[in-house]
């Protein structure tokens, strides 16, 4: 109910109780509570008129601009996604960075009947997965360090790396590359092979990988993987406004 009427403020506002009421064809009573509670959280904010007028703060402003962005990230890579995952035969996720974790936005599941299975949301630490360190490759390397460096790194495995100095002299192999490799850093028996998607400014906003058994990942089929997941997601890039630098 609630979410209902942060939607019916984003649409209307600026709006008083009385006019949301009758636009939701709710009790009054109802629609006031849930404003004030929307309030005590941040989500919405009073205006100083009166009768008294709710407007989106820039809290709920901004994760409907984030929301607004992870769709354009989606139209751009879908094409992409399906062309990677018909090229290989392997499932391939297209993620998002959060501060220090990497978050799947979505999947294309590929054709063998043994594959890797993901939720769409779950997310892992940066460090753990070749999205992520794609995406920290693709960042400045102060602005990298200071991740790594923040908080002690999680080992999710025994394969996991977390020591920031080595994991800052893998990012510059992979920034030489263009792509990064992961086995077993998440889930033992999962590799996964990823570059990052970078916005007009050349920020990286995702990333395309893909993601396949150890079994099927041997050390000679890394540089195949990479060329093709580099090139699908520099296209993704370039569909958003990068260029590369002369």
């Amino acid at each position: 109910m609630a979410l209902a009427v942060l939607e019916a403020v984003s649409e209307h506002q600026p709006i008083g109780v009385s006019d949301l009421s009758r636009a939701m064809q709710l009790p009054k009573s109802t629609v006031q509570r849930m404003l004030l509670t929307l309030g005590e959280l941040g989500w919405i904010r009073a205006g100083t008129e009166e009768p008294t007028r709710w407007s989106l703060t820039a809290k709920a402003q901004a994760i409907g601009s984030r929301h607004r962005a992870d769709e354009e990230i989606r139209r751009v890579a879908l094409p992409a996604m399906h062309r990677l995952s018909a090229a290989t035969g392997e499932t391939v996720h297209l993620s998002v960075p959060e501060e220090r974790r990497i978050v799947l936005l979505d999947k294309i599941d590929g054709a063998h009947p043994v594959r890797t299975h993901a939720s769409v949301g779950n997310g892992a630490p940066l460090h753990t997965t070749a999205s992520g360190k794609a995406v920290l490759a693709a960042m400045a390397e102060p602005r990298a360090a200071a991740l790594l460096r923040a908080a002690p790194l999680e080992a999710l495995t025994a394969h996991t790396d977390t020591d920031p100095e080595t994991l800052l002299r893998e990012l510059r192999r992979v920034r030489r590359q263009g792509y990064a490799v992961s086995v077993g850093t998440r889930h033992p028996d999962i590799a996964a092979v990823g570059a990052a998607i970078l916005d007009g400014s050349g920020m990286p906003v995702a990333t395309l990988s893909l993601s396949l058994p150890t079994s099927r990942c041997p050390r000679r089929l890394w540089p195949v993987y990479g060329e093709q997941v580099t090139a699908a997601a520099a296209e993704c890039s370039r569909q958003l406004g990068w260029r590369p630098t002369p």
